[in-house]
C-alpha cells in the first residue's frame, strides 16, 4: 500500500462559521470595492469586461462559503460580501463595476486508483457521506479528512496524499449498488457539513487498524 509513508500532521477541520455580517461595524474598509454580485460561469460574458480581472483560488470548501476577506493571485486583498455558493469559472463584480474570477486552489487531496476490489465500495460510501469527490480515468480524488482516511485504511485501499485542486464533484451512481434507494447525486446546493476537526497525528493514534471499524452502508 501506498499511504504507509504519509505523515499526517494536518487538521482538516471545516469550519463554516462567520461570525459576521457585512455592515458598516463589522470592521472593513469600505472605502475599499466590495464584490458583491455572482455572474455564473455559464453566462457569458464579453472578454473586454474580464481584460482587467483579478483571480482569486479558493478550496472546495471556501467556494461553499467565500470568505469576506480574500487575496488574488496578484496580491491585492479585496473584500467579497456572498452569501450563497460558488463554482469555478463563476465571476465577481464589485460595487465599483470590478471583476474577479473564482478558481480552484490546491488543497490536501486522496488519490484513490481504479482497479482495487474496494473501489466501488468507496465511492458508494462517499456519496452517501457527500465528501468531495472528483473522478477521473485514473480512479478518484477527494478532500482529504481523517474520516475518510480511516475509511481507505479499513477498506485496505491504497492511495496517494497529494496537494492540489478538485474541481468536478461528483458520484455517479455505482452499478454495484442499485438495489439502495439512495440518491447518489452530488448535488450543487453544497450544504455539506464536513466536520473533520481531527487534530491528531495518525501514525501513533492508539486506533486498532485490524479491519474492526464499523461505516454505515
Amino acid at each position: 500500500m501506498s499511504n504507509e509513508s504519509h505523515e499526517h500532521d494536518h487538521n482538516y477541520d471545516h469550519d463554516h462559521e462567520h461570525g459576521h455580517v457585512h455592515d458598516h461595524n463589522c470592521g472593513h474598509d469600505h472605502s475599499q470595492p466590495v464584490f458583491n454580485k455572482v455572474i455564473p460561469a455559464s453566462q457569458k460574458v464579453a472578454k473586454v469586461l474580464l481584460a482587467s480581472a483579478k483571480t482569486v483560488q479558493l478550496t472546495f470548501d471556501q467556494r461553499q462559503e467565500i470568505p469576506h476577506d480574500v487575496v488574488a493571485t496578484d496580491g491585492s486583498k479585496l473584500i467579497c460580501h456572498v452569501p450563497d455558493p460558488v463554482e469555478v469559472g463563476d465571476r465577481l463584480i464589485s460595487s465599483t463595476n470590478e471583476w474577479i474570477i473564482i478558481a480552484a486552489a490546491a488543497e490536501e487531496l486522496f488519490e484513490v486508483p481504479r482497479g482495487q476490489d474496494a473501489f466501488e465500495e468507496f465511492l458508494h460510501i462517499a456519496g452517501l457521506k457527500m465528501w468531495p469527490l472528483e473522478l477521473n480515468p485514473d480512479g478518484a480524488a477527494v478532500v482529504a479528512s481523517h474520516e475518510c482516511m480511516h475509511l481507505l485504511e479499513h477498506l485496505n485501499l491504497s492511495y496517494t496524499q497529494v496537494n492540489a485542486p478538485i474541481v468536478e464533484i461528483g458520484i455517479p451512481e455505482v452499478k454495484t449498488h442499485e438495489c439502495c434507494d439512495h440518491d447518489h447525486r452530488h448535488d450543487h446546493g453544497h450544504s455539506h457539513s464536513h466536520d473533520h476537526s481531527h487534530d491528531h497525528d495518525h501514525k501513533d493514534c492508539g486506533h486498532d487498524h485490524s479491519g474492526d471499524h464499523k461505516h454505515g452502508h
